[in-house]
């Protein structure tokens, strides 16, 4: 008997481009109501890269978060298949505030929290160690979905794919270390796995 090297994959694609007016002037408690409006936003375009489709149709399962964007990414880049859609995928919480003033464009708000986040500031959301906790458990469960399926494509979120994508690297993934974040773009994790075979077998 000689063992043989196979590879298992691990895709993670960030959804396509959600309805979302950058140049609005908003607060912070503005946001507070932004948020879950933005997290059931459809997208108001549909088209999907022929890459990206192409990628997803040859996956062995399709998984999502349950956010709106994504599962509607999801169902565009695989329309014939079941979606499995799991919590644990959902993006990093946007932390913020209640201040009822200044009056500032929701793109800067935007970077101002989530810069904030990454600094320790978690008022009414997820903190970012939480966050890579779930990251963790959600690299674990891809990783079970590539021993069953040998391949699962993940429509995520872009802070969420940054933190499995580190998580996947520390498990002995290979991958690189700064994943595609665009929309709609995806990168590849593999894993060599060792299989037994006969020699001479084809």
């Amino acid at each position: 008997m000689a063992s043989k090297t196979d590879t298992l994959e691990i895709v993670l694609a960030r959804h396509g481009k959600p309805q979302l007016d950058h140049w609005a002037w908003i607060t912070p408690r503005q946001l507070a109501d932004w948020i879950p409006t933005f997290n059931a936003a459809e997208l108001p375009i549909k088209e999907v890269p022929p890459d990206t489709f192409k990628k997803a149709s040859v996956s062995g399962v399709v998984v999502s978060s349950t956010l709106q964007r994504s599962v509607q990414s999801a169902q565009l880049l695989a329309p014939l298949r079941s979606i499995d859609m799991e919590r644990v995928f959902c993006e990093a919480d946007l932390p913020h505030s209640m201040w009822p003033f200044p009056k500032l464009p929701l793109s800067i708000w935007l970077t101002v929290f989530r810069v904030a986040w990454l600094f320790g500031y978690a008022s009414r959301a997820e903190s970012l160690s939480l966050s890579t906790n779930r990251a963790r458990r959600a690299a674990d469960h891809l990783i079970g979905l590539a021993r069953q399926h040998r391949s699962p494509f993940l429509v995520g979120h872009g802070i969420m794919i940054r933190l499995i994508a580190k998580q996947l690297l520390l498990l002995g993934w290979n991958g690189p270390k700064r994943p595609a974040t665009g929309y709609w773009q995806y990168t590849v994790y593999s894993y060599p796995v060792e299989t037994a075979g006969r020699d001479g077998a084809k």
